[in-house]
């Protein structure tokens, strides 16, 4: 009778000394890397610098977008067309198309 309270003792020594190891190899931090990946330009538009565009197109963007940046910038040499990602303060980012002579175009 001794023999089987010493071993039911043991057993639930090891059952409980097991869960605590369980326990503490699931609660490790493991540390993610995040990759920011750019998908390749499929409408035909190649990134430009903003002090590449023409001042046509800059004084159409003060005019026009009055308060705009434009945060980037992208052309189209097929359709002469910009690309343009503008920002305004309190407000959310706008795409814009414009053409070399300074006017808003629609890109369907």
């Amino acid at each position: 009778m001794k023999n089987l309270v010493m071993t039911v003792a043991a057993a639930a020594t090891m059952l409980f000394a097991t869960e605590n190891i369980t326990a503490q190899e699931t609660e490790s931090e493991v540390a993610m890397t995040e990759t920011e990946v750019q998908a390749p330009v499929q409408d035909g538009f190649e990134k430009i610098e903003t002090s590449a565009l023409p001042e046509t197109v800059t004084n159409a963007v003060a005019t026009d977008k009055a308060g705009s940046t434009v945060e980037e910038a992208y052309f189209n040499e097929e359709l002469s067309v910009y690309k343009l990602m503008l920002k305004a303060e309190g407000a959310e980012a706008e795409t814009a198309y414009i053409n070399e002579e300074g006017k808003w175009v629609k890109i369907q």
